[in-house]
């Protein structure tokens, strides 16, 4: 079944009516929602990627209705955790922007396997995106404060296709394996007012050491509020974390040195961090990172299809 509705309908009481092969259809307009879709096997729709928009403001310190914090993991906009859910021609945001005001604010939070994503916005500061599941610590430290949905440990893939995601501190992260095709990755300024100031990291994974491919960011465009210049690509979040940069165009608002191993961890020794930029100078990349060769990135692709095919099997 297709479902139509405006803003003056609700995403979420047309989504708990939805099943298998339904379509949700948005028409243009600010849904001013919090979504949970638990549901599987369902396409959401826009009818143009900037005019229909899916919005909320909570943010890390915010106080909810329990009285506890809202924490990380309870900002998002928009929770999925259903699989084989896609969405697309639209966009997701949280607007408790600027970071050194609010915070932590999740836009998009993704846990489900085989999930779907093409031509969307999906934008906030920090941690705009969360490609679950979450670390195995973190799922055992939220146990009776997270619900069951957000502490799933089975692995996600998933892929973002002709996208923009923005954000300034770590604002792709997590633990899934997820294609970034042909998007455009944009860092803000942390502070609009003082764009020259801003720091920040694109990527931020977290992988357990027997995940075999985390992130992989191929042929995407790497870009930039003006003035902002002083931003990592990625940094692991936890010891084993994995990113790929491939025939990527990455502008020069990037370090020269690329990576950033986490302050004060030896995490440079565990981290699978690996780029093939044949257009730009990656001489003064930390040693830690591996820099491929034309053969080397072609095989690099290779077997991340193929270890996506098996995780998508499961």
């Amino acid at each position: 079944m297709i479902y139509k509705i405006d803003n003056t309908n609700s995403i979420q009481k047309t989504i708990n009516n939805m099943f298998d092969g339904d379509i949700l259809f948005l028409k243009d307009g600010i849904y001013k929602e919090k979504i949970i879709i638990t549901k599987s096997n369902i396409k959401i729709i826009g009818e143009s990627n900037d005019k229909t928009i899916i919005s909320n403001s909570d943010y890390f310190h915010k106080i909810m209705p329990d009285y506890n914090e809202c924490n990380t993991f309870r900002t998002y906009t928009c929770f999925i955790s259903g699989e084989n859910v896609s969405i697309e021609n639209l966009t997701i945001e949280n607007t408790s922007t600027p970071s050194y005001k609010y915070g932590q604010a999740v836009a998009l939070h993704v846990h489900g396997n085989n999930f779907s994503c093409k031509n969307c916005i999906i934008k906030s500061a920090q941690d705009t995106l969360m490609c679950g599941p979450l670390p195995p610590d973190l799922v055992i430290r939220h146990q009776g404060f997270l619900q069951k949905e957000f502490l799933q440990t089975t692995p996600s893939y998933q892929e973002y296709h002709n996208c923009k995601i923005s954000g300034d501190v770590d604002f792709i992260f997590g633990c899934g394996t997820v294609l970034f095709n042909e998007c455009i990755i944009h860092s803000i300024a942390n502070d609009p007012n003082n764009p020259q100031e801003s720091h920040g990291y694109i990527a931020a994974p977290s992988h357990n050491k027997e995940c075999e491919y985390g992130f992989l960011f191929y042929k995407c465009k790497i870009t930039a509020d003006k003035g902002v210049n002083n931003i990592f690509l990625a940094r692991p979040w936890r010891d084993y974390g994995k990113v790929a940069f491939i025939d990527c165009d990455i502008n020069s608002h990037i370090i020269p040195s690329g990576f950033n191993k986490w302050n004060n961890t030896n995490r440079d020794k565990t981290a699978s961090f690996f780029e093939y930029s044949p257009n730009i100078d990656t001489t003064q990349r930390v040693k830690w990172s591996k820099q491929l060769n034309k053969t080397e990135a072609d095989k690099y692709l290779d077997d991340f299809k193929k270890y996506s095919k098996k995780l998508l099997s499961k």
